[in-house]
C-alpha cells in the first residue's frame, strides 16, 4: 500500500497520548516545524487542542517513525 492510502496531502492530523500518572513517559525537545524524506514533506505546528502548553517545540511525542 502506498502513503497516499493512508495520509491526505495538504491535510492536518493531530497526534495525542493520554498518559497514566503511574508510568514514566519520555518527551521531545527542539522539535522541528519541517522534515523531508524524499519527496515526503511533514511539517508540524502546534495544536489548538493542546491544553498543557505541549508543541512543536517541546512535548510527549518525542518521535514519529515514517517507512517509506
Amino acid at each position: 500500500m502506498a502513503l497516499e492510502d493512508f495520509i491526505e496531502p495538504d491535510t492536518f492530523y493531530t497526534a495525542s497520548v493520554v498518559l497514566d500518572g503511574n508510568e514514566l513517559s519520555y518527551f521531545g525537545q527542539e522539535g522541528m516545524t519541517e522534515v523531508q524524506c524524499g519527496k515526503v514533506t511533514f511539517q508540524f505546528q502546534c495544536s489548538s487542542d493542546s491544553t498543557n502548553g505541549t508543541g512543536v517545540q517541546g512535548g510527549q511525542i518525542p518521535e514519529l517513525i515514517f517507512y517509506a
